[in-house]
C-alpha cells in the first residue's frame, strides 16, 4: 500500500508524511469473497480496516427475522473503529462481504498506539463515530416506525377479519332459521293414501333452495302431487319458493283440474316474478281408488312410470311459470296399476356430474329405475329413491358439491 492510498482517508490527512509513511507497516493487506462474514455482532474488536475496494454490508440481527442492513461501506470507507473506542469493545453489528472485498487491517494494539500519539485522530474518529451512531439511531428509528404503520395495518386487517367472521356466522345464523322456516312450508307428513306408498327426498344445495313438493288432499279422495323448481340458487329462489307453494296451494284448493291450476297460478307469477326467474312444476291428481292420474306440466322433468315391463315418461306439454301470461296447459292422462312405480324428481339429480364433469342424464336415470325393478330390495316399499341416492352418490363420488337442489317423490303399491 502507498501512502498516497493512505492519504485518501480522510483522517489520516492529518498527519504528516513521515507519520503516514510509517504506518505503512502497521497495515496487512488482506482479501475476503463475496458473502464471506467478516465479523459478528458482539464478537470482541480486534482490528481496524481500510476498504480498498468493493463493498461490505453493516448488519443488524444477522441470521433471525428481524435482520436488516443499516449500512454499506464502500471503497474509501474504513469500519471497526466503534468497537475498538467503546469500552465495552464488542462489535454492535456484524459485517458482510457483498462483493468480493479487498482491506487494509490494523491491529487494535497498534490502533490504541496511534489515537494516543495523535488524540486529534481520537476526536476525528469519535466525531465519525458519533454520526454513524444518530444515522444507525434513525434507521432504527425509520424501521421501528415501518413496523407501527405494517402492525397498525395487520391490526385494521385482522379487525376487519373479526367483523367479517362475525357477520359470517350472523348470516350463516339467518341461513340456517330461513332453513328451518322454508322446511316448516314442506308437508309436515306424508299423506296415507290407502294401498299406496309414499316417499320423499329435499335437499337444497345450499341452507336453502327453489325446490318444493306438496299434496292437495281433496275430500272426494282424490290427492294433488306437485313438484317444482325454482330457477337459481340460494336465497332469491327460496324467496320465490314460499310465494309459489302459497299460490299453487290456494289455485289448488279452488280450481282441482291440474290444466286450470297450472294456469291460474301462471298468471299469478307473472305479474310479480323477478326479471330472469321462471319456475318449473309438474302437477298430478290420483285417485287412489283405481289409479288413475290426470296431470299437466309447466315445463318440469318428465315424470317416470315404472311397470315391472319398462319405463315410460308420460308427457304434456306447457311453459314454465312467470314467464308470460295467457298460458295454455296441455293436460295428459295415465294409469298406476299393481306394481307400477311413479317418480317426480327435479333437475338437480340428472344434472349432477361425475368427477370427470360427465352428467347423470335422464338416460341413466331409466337404467337406475329399470334395474331397481329387478334389485334384490324389490319386494320392500319406497325402495326406488334409497336406490336412487346410493346410484348418485357412487356416480358423484365422495368428493361430490351439491350443484343443484335435488328433489325425488315416489308413489307405489303398497307392500
Amino acid at each position: 500500500m502507498h501512502r498516497n492510498q493512505l492519504k485518501k482517508f480522510p483522517f489520516f490527512k492529518l498527519l504528516p508524511d513521515e507519520e503516514i509513511q510509517g504506518l505503512l507497516d502497521s497495515f496487512k493487506a488482506t482479501t475476503y469473497p463475496a458473502g464471506k462474514l467478516l465479523f459478528m455482532e458482539g464478537d470482541p474488536g480486534e482490528s481496524f480496516s481500510l476498504v480498498l475496494s468493493g463493498e461490505i454490508e453493516i448488519v443488524k440481527a444477522l441470521g433471525s427475522p428481524e435482520e436488516r442492513v443499516l449500512a454499506v461501506v464502500e471503497a474509501g470507507d474504513y469500519l471497526g473503529e466503534m468497537s475498538l473506542l467503546n469500552p465495552e469493545g464488542q462489535r454492535s453489528a456484524s459485517a458482510r462481504a457483498r462483493t468480493p472485498v479487498q482491506l487494509m487491517e490494523m491491529t487494535r494494539t497498534d490502533f490504541e498506539a496511534l489515537v494516543r500519539k495523535h488524540p486529534r485522530l481520537a476526536f476525528e474518529f469519535t466525531r465519525e463515530m458519533s454520526a454513524r451512531l444518530r444515522s444507525s439511531e434513525n434507521a432504527t428509528i425509520r424501521d421501528l416506525q415501518a413496523k407501527n404503520r405494517q402492525l397498525a395495518q395487520a391490526y385494521q386487517e385482522l379487525k376487519a377479519a373479526q367483523e367479517q367472521l362475525v357477520e359470517q356466522e350472523k348470516l350463516a345464523h339467518e341461513l340456517e332459521i330461513a332453513r328451518q322456516i322454508q322446511a316448516s312450508l314442506l308437508p309436515k307428513q306424508l299423506p296415507a293414501i290407502p294401498g299406496w306408498q309414499v316417499s320423499v327426498y329435499w335437499q337444497p344445495a345450499r341452507a336453502v333452495g327453489g325446490d318444493f313438493y306438496d299434496f292437495i288432499v281433496y275430500p272426494d279422495g282424490l290427492i294433488g302431487m306437485v313438484i317444482a323448481d325454482v330457477s337459481g340458487k340460494g336465497v332469491p329462489a327460496a324467496l320465490v319458493m314460499a310465494t309459489t307453494r302459497s299460490v299453487f296451494r290456494a289455485s289448488a284448493e279452488r280450481l282441482v283440474a291440474p290444466g286450470a291450476v297450472l294456469e291460474r297460478v301462471n298468471e299469478l307469477l307473472c305479474t310479480d316474478m323477478p326479471p330472469n326467474m321462471f319456475v318449473t312444476c309438474l302437477y298430478i291428481l290420483l285417485d287412489p281408488a283405481s289409479g288413475a292420474m290426470e296431470f299437466a306440466n309447466a315445463g318440469h322433468n318428465l315424470p317416470c312410470l315404472c311397470s315391472p315391463e319398462e319405463v315410460v315418461e308420460p308427457r304434456a306439454t306447457g311453459m314454465p311459470l312467470g314467464l308470460l301470461p295467457g298460458m295454455h296447459y296441455e293436460q295428459g292422462q295415465a294409469r298406476l296399476t299393481l306394481d307400477d312405480t311413479l317418480l317426480m324428481y327435479s333437475d338437480g339429480l340428472t344434472e349432477s356430474h361425475s368427477p370427470d364433469r360427465e352428467m347423470f342424464g335422464v338416460g341413466r336415470l331409466r337404467a337406475c329405475l329399470s334395474d331397481a325393478r329387478t334389485a334384490p330390495a324389490r319386494d320392500q316399499a319406497g325402495r326406488f329413491i334409497p336406490y336412487l341416492l346410493a346410484e348418485l352418490a357412487a356416480f358423484t363420488g365422495p368428493e361430490w358439491e351439491q350443484e343443484d337442489d335435488v328433489t325425488l317423490l315416489s308413489l307405489e303399491t303398497a307392500r
